[in-house]
């Protein structure tokens, strides 16, 4: 596939993962109120810019979510386009697909703030960040199936980097209840994000390869239930089960990286071997 879309699909995932850690940073510093229910304006001169630097950071998060929502419409076009293999067209439908709730998502979850403590609704923002996750792993799985097929080394390759990043994540996720400050969570989320895309990429380079695509899976599934803990928005603040979740992605992580050492000489097949002309 070419160089330069593939370059395209990789920049536009790392651009969706900057604006979730934005929402992050906007959410866990409570500057996603500072307009409330001005929704889709803001505070200061005509409703368009902002009034103050709080306001700037919502404001700001907008601007960048307004920007990914283009970028990702771009790339669809892009890939119709050229005929890129049908699961990454697809899969780029379905982060378009999932944008308008995405939207809503965002704008519900600033304009009914006054109904709940603390400011925000936790059932809306989970929602609010799962579609993100959604859109997230959606174009994480495009890009690697972009770079479908890959050599047996580099698989091993990016499973070693998860396993390598999962011990950092576990050991930020048990400071979780101590420094939980909006710059901590933004490095919390930067890493589990990197994390899920590592773990994306994995299950879909390996193929018919089913332990290690099943227990990869098995690995996101439980970070993405350890990243919604993390934002505090199921209601659960047991620290023994935070832990137990972080434990679990680190030794699935861990076992990600043993079994993708252990596969035979058997040339790999690769999902991305048959394309769609």
């Amino acid at each position: 596939m070419d160089f330069r879309f593939r370059r395209l699909l990789a920049g536009t995932t790392g651009l969706t993962a900057v604006l979730m850690l934005l929402g992050v940073f906007t959410a866990s510093s409570a500057a996603g109120l500072t307009c409330a229910g001005r929704w889709p304006f803001c505070d200061g001169f005509l409703g368009l810019f902002p009034a103050n630097w709080m306001s700037f950071i919502e404001w700001f998060h907008r601007l960048v979510a307004m920007i990914t929502g283009f970028v990702i419409l771009g790339v669809a076009g892009v890939a119709w386009r050229r005929g890129a293999d049908r699961r990454i067209r697809w899969a780029l439908v379905g982060a378009i697909v999932l944008l308008p709730i995405q939207i809503l998502l965002g704008a519900l979850t600033v304009t009914l703030n006054g109904l709940f403590p603390g400011g925000y609704s936790p059932p809306i923002q989970a929602a609010h960040y799962l579609t993100a996750l959604v859109i997230f792993a959606g174009l994480a799985g495009a890009t690697a199936l972009a770079y479908a097929p890959i050599e047996r080394s580099r698989l091993r390759l990016a499973a070693l980097f998860a396993a390598a990043i999962a011990p950092l994540q576990f050991l930020f996720g048990l400071g979780a209840g101590i420094w939980y400050g909006p710059y901590y969570q933004v490095g919390y989320y930067a890493l589990s994000l990197a994390l899920f895309a590592a773990g994306t990429g994995v299950a879909v380079w390996a193929g018919d390869t089913r332990r290690l695509r099943s227990l990869t899976v098995v690995a996101a599934v439980l970070l993405s239930f350890q990243m919604l803990l993390g934002r505090r928005l199921l209601g659960v603040a047991d620290p023994l089960l935070t832990n137990a979740v972080a434990a679990g992605v680190l030794g699935t992580f861990v076992g990600v990286a043993l079994l993708a050492y252990r596969i035979d000489g058997v040339p790999l097949p690769v999902v991305g071997d048959i394309v769609s002309r």
